[in-house]
């Protein structure tokens, strides 16, 4: 099974560093983001990878990666312009098998990989996306009764019954014909699938993702990378 992974955002929560390198290739300890990902493929035998990127990172991913034999994987790239996640997975469509993982460029976890895959499989999904149960909330939330009084109130609380998704997910060859070029893959193509009655599941962990995209969650990265001595641990 090949990985897509979406490298190809311009980043803007985190400019101006953004302004001089993609987000997959910022350091946290001491390996990019896209080692830590490409470490984290590699360990549940994930080896052949497609990079979707756009024009502007091109040439900083490839000279850093070339064809991935030094890290222990197999690149390929597709190129095009930002046109959504879900058309940057139809431009490399031709790339992809039958069943493909997609994995967000600036996203970190110690998910059990193998035991997502397996799940998929049983199930026999068109698509399974991977949700944590174990996220807080950015904010704190309330019940409140008709009048306003509040009968219950938590800061940040983690709600078990909401999972959030963590931006990695494995698709069936049937799920690129959902998309379409300046679409999502959460806005757009799942909507569908789900209005189409495909079989779509959830993958619940209580393992978390560091979503690197704004300085708060990338320093929550690096805090945590630093104490796991410079690299996530995988199970």
């Amino acid at each position: 099974m090949k990985a897509a992974i979406l490298a190809g955002g311009a980043g803007t929560r985190l400019y101006p560093i953004t302004a001089y390198v993609p987000k997959s290739l910022i350091p946290i300890g001491s390996r990019y983001v896209i080692e830590h990902i490409l470490e984290y493929l590699k360990h549940y035998n994930v080896l052949d990878i497609v990079m979707l990127i756009s024009e502007k990172e091109s040439d900083l991913l490839r000279n850093h990666l070339g064809d991935g034999k030094r890290l222990g994987v197999n690149i390929e790239y597709s190129v095009a312009e930002r046109i959504g996640t879900a058309g940057a997975l139809r431009a490399a469509s031709n790339l992809l098998g039958e069943r493909f993982l997609v994995y967000y460029g600036d996203v970190l976890t110690d998910m059990n990989l193998a035991d997502m895959i397996r799940f998929h499989e049983m199930k026999r999904a068109t698509c399974t996306i991977a949700m944590s149960t174990s996220v807080p909330m950015e904010y704190g939330v309330a019940r409140v009764t008709p009048d306003g009084r509040v009968t219950y109130f938590e800061e940040k609380p983690i709600i078990k019954e909401y999972p959030v998704s963590m931006g990695i997910l494995i698709c069936e060859s049937n799920v690129l014909q959902y998309c379409k070029p300046n679409t999502d893959i959460s806005h757009e193509v799942v909507p569908q699938l789900l209005a189409s009655g495909k079989p779509v599941f959830a993958f619940l962990t209580n393992k978390r993702h560091y979503d690197i995209g704004t300085f708060k969650n990338l320093e929550e990265a690096r805090i945590l990378v630093e104490h796991s001595k410079g690299s996530f641990q995988f199970t």
